[in-house]
């Protein structure tokens, strides 16, 4: 998985207690990545932000020392989905949505669990990615990741439909440069 190398850095060497400047080095690095990861279970923005951020109390004030970035990572993972689970199964849930065709079974397993992990790591490189592209390019593509037409993007921005084709071409080479790395990894798949 993917993220800030300067969270990685800081958290190098033998197991510590982390400062508060590591620890919000850290929540600014898993944050987002994390949010959407319960957001996978939960399908509410709300209720996983207020997940994770349970999770990441409750980690500070248990102050565990950690060996390495990888071993909090994976910590904070794990943890978020058993929160995310804890809450489906809580009844306050089930007061408050009805949820007939989740499948609490399919949800517990390893391999969803990984598969989700996987999701949140290539959107959070599919993020980043498009935020080195040309404005123009990014916010066409925004646009066409929405599902919008070529007519509509053109409408909506006041362009050419020619420029939207134009601007595509070029965001979708430089996204298959940048995301190359991820290429390898789908061969393993």
């Amino acid at each position: 998985m993917s993220g800030s190398t300067e969270p990685k850095k800081m958290l190098q060497g033998k197991p510590q207690h982390m400062t508060s400047e590591k620890y919000k080095a850290l929540f600014d690095d898993l944050y987002p990545s994390l949010c959407l990861f319960a957001n996978r279970y939960l399908k509410d923005l709300d209720t996983s932000k207020d997940v994770v951020q349970e999770v990441f109390i409750k980690t500070w004030e248990r102050k565990v020392p950690h060996p390495n970035y990888n071993a909090i990572k994976s910590f904070l993972y794990i943890s978020v989905k058993n929160k995310s689970l804890d809450y489906l199964r809580s009844n306050y849930h089930k007061k408050m949505m009805i949820t007939p065709d989740t499948d609490f079974y399919k949800i517990q397993t390893k391999d969803h669990f990984l598969s989700e992990i996987v999701i949140v790591d290539i959107y959070k490189n599919l993020e980043s990615a498009m935020k080195t592209l040309p404005n123009k390019c990014e916010k066409i593509i925004r646009f066409s990741l929405n599902e919008y037409t070529n007519n509509e993007i053109a409408e909506e921005l006041s362009i050419s439909i020619n420029t939207v084709k134009s601007q595509k071409r070029i965001a979708y080479k430089k996204l298959r440069n940048a995301l190359s790395h991820l290429n390898s990894f789908f061969v393993l798949l």
